[in-house]
């Protein structure tokens, strides 16, 4: 899952429900050291270090219990990101979001509307991955509903004018 950067945030120790439950959604990002001194960490430790598999091997095990997830995250040298529970968009955002769909060019055509559109999909993809994402002075964007809603609402000729829309990832 493609997930912004923005709608991330790196666990604690302290984190490991939140990292199960990302886990369990494919929603788990890590951060991998070197793979062969993680494995030697590992095998240092008494875990699992098979050949074919050693990433999910250590995951699991990393996972298993509260102690072998502190440990992992305090020495194994591995980040992991989850997503964010919300996340707020400024209104001075909006207003940046906002001028990409009303530029236009001297002959009156919109010349930012690729980019608004990319931005509008980072927007979706975090809403997708679970995080609440909140407009300043707007209604909350808990699903694609209501991310479309919102966007559709605010950004209407994009649908029909634009070939590649929010909802279009190819």
């Amino acid at each position: 899952m493609n997930i912004p950067t923005w709608a991330l945030q790196t666990v604690t120790s302290e984190d490991q429900n939140l990292a199960k439950d990302a886990h369990q959604q494919g929603r788990l990002q890590i951060k991998w050291p070197n793979i062969k001194t993680l494995r030697s960490w590992a095998k240092q430790q008494g875990w699992s270090t098979p050949f074919f598999g050693f990433e999910e091997a250590f995951i699991a095990k990393m996972l298993e219990t509260k102690e072998n997830f502190e440990l992992a995250i305090e020495k194994s040298g591995i980040e992991i990101q989850i997503p964010r529970q919300n996340y707020t968009i400024s209104s001075e955002r909006i207003r940046e979001l906002d001028s990409l769909y009303e530029e236009r060019s001297v002959t009156g055509r919109p010349n930012s509307w690729g980019t608004l559109v990319e931005e509008l999909r980072e927007i979706r993809r975090a809403v997708e991955a679970g995080v609440v994402v909140n407009v300043e002075g707007e209604k909350s964007i808990l699903n694609w509903q209501n991310f479309y809603s919102w966007a559709h609402g605010r950004y209407h000729m994009l649908e029909d004018g634009y070939d590649k829309w929010i909802g279009d990832d190819a």
